[in-house]
């Protein structure tokens, strides 16, 4: 029996050891009769704190962060960049108002077991008033949430929810702004996108975008925006070089892709490169925004590259979910005009003749969805070629209060296709078969 005893006595033994390390380790939380209240750590206001200091105790960069005059924040050390804005107004928002989860002890004098002693970041905060607030994170709490963290100056320990510290060990590349290409995109004006099959250019007249480049055509002012606002949106995802300097690596000498787009500031370039062989690319850019070559995803590059089709004006009429004032409509021998009296509709060439208004709606809906599938061409001597100078039906619509006129021609042309075409417009639109027996059967409903 004796033997047993001292292994059981062994046993307790080691127990009670790796209790004592494991306690030395993992210090208790030591509660106290105000641990239960919200205890305030830092009480100021947003627009108080002017600069922010972090510094990684630990090893790592001090980062210097400043607000300008305009309100934004730059990163004015170890480098100087815009920061990120977003980053920066969710640090400050925390650490304005900073409450502690606990107050583990109201007057601590031994620091290291958290480890505050010396810490392993460090946050200052300088104010308008000249004060500053130093903030030391140290430790993670042992099975909780939280993080331990002291005030220079206060003896109190206090515990601090996991995300204000995650909120503030940011790295540099953490709190710059990654945008690529910061400009006001309700402001742009023109756009101009190369790629090596072809330059586009578009033009803003008030919220619509018109082509002009390679001709003047329409254009889908929704896919124009589209691009410039991923543009806008884009961030870069590393620092592949920002030396300043040309380097052979990343050559831009026949760039995959340019964007460019001028507002009331200036022109703003964005020039992408690709490597990479059998579609495993890599796609990098430099920007007029700041030197550097930076690392972006291929949705930012191949976002540019569409094809002009893409960018085109579908639609045959314009006057979008506009209701229309007047129809003036014929199908070939068919001749109506369809005029809005109130809330009710009539056909102004037949005595005023009162219609069923969900007809005429009918018609209305199959005119505004009326949308090429293909332009077979933008030369308006060819229309010709597709049976628009001998169109089946002349379709009038009349919209905007009286300002707006559109002229839409139908024909049926080679291989029994049909195409359209707007008046005064070049190109030809081929549109699907069912959908100018859609409009005649519309117009024949109202007969």
């Amino acid at each position: 029996m004796k033997p047993l005893r001292l292994l059981i006595a062994l046993l307790v033994l080691g127990a009670l050891a790796g209790a004592v390390w494991y306690s030395e380790r993992h210090p208790p939380e030591l509660k106290s009769e105000t641990a239960a209240k919200t205890e305030k750590i830092i009480s100021t206001t947003e627009d108080q704190v002017q600069k922010i200091e972090l510094a990684h105790l630990a090893g790592g960069d001090t980062i210097d962060l400043g607000r300008g005059e305009d309100g934004k924040w730059r990163i004015t050390a170890p480098k100087q960049y815009k920061a990120d804005e977003s980053a920066m107004s969710t640090m400050v928002t925390n650490l304005a108002a900073l409450n502690a989860d606990q107050l583990v002890n109201p007057k601590n004098t031994d620091w290291k077991p958290y480890g505050l002693d010396p810490g392993k970041l460090g946050v200052t905060l300088s104010l308008k008033n000249g004060k500053q607030i130093k903030l030391t994170l140290g430790d993670d709490v042992p099975a909780g949430s939280g993080v331990y963290a002291r005030l220079d100056g206060d003896p109190r320990l206090f515990t601090i929810a996991s995300y204000i510290k995650s909120g503030v060990d940011k790295s540099l590349l953490d709190l710059r702004d990654k945008r690529l290409l910061p400009f006001d995109s309700e402001k742009v004006s023109r756009v101009t996108v190369k790629t090596k099959d072809q330059t586009l250019e578009f033009d803003k007249a008030g919220s619509n975008w018109q082509i002009v480049k390679p001709h003047p055509i329409r254009a889908d002012s929704f896919a124009v925006d589209d691009i410039v606002r991923s543009v806008q949106n884009a961030n870069f995802d590393s620092i592949l070089d920002e030396s300043g300097k040309p380097t052979p690596k990343y050559s831009f000498s026949t760039p995959y892709a340019m964007f460019e787009a001028v507002d009331p500031s200036g022109v703003h370039t964005l020039t992408i490169g690709r490597e990479g062989k059998d579609k495993d690319y890599t796609y990098y850019a430099k920007t007029s925004a700041e030197p550097g070559v930076f690392k972006i995803a291929s949705t930012v590059a191949e976002g540019l590259n569409k094809k002009l089709d893409d960018l085109r004006n579908k639609k045959l009429f314009d006057f979008g979910w506009s209701d229309p004032q007047k129809l003036d409509v014929r199908d070939g021998g068919l001749h109506m005009v369809i005029e809005r009296k109130g809330d009710k509709w009539q056909r102004t060439d037949a005595g005023n003749k009162q219609l069923a208004s969900e007809k005429v709606q009918t018609l209305i809906d199959h005119l505004r969805n009326l949308s090429a599938t293909s332009f077979p061409s933008d030369d308006a001597a060819a229309q010709a070629k597709y049976g628009l100078n001998k169109p089946l039906a002349d379709l009038k619509v009349t919209s905007d209060t009286g300002k707006r006129m559109e002229r839409v021609l139908l024909a049926a042309g080679p291989e029994s296709k049909y195409y359209a075409a707007r008046e005064n417009e070049p190109a030809t639109y081929q549109i699907d078969n069912s959908s100018y027996d859609d409009i005649h059967k519309a117009i024949e409903g109202l007969r």
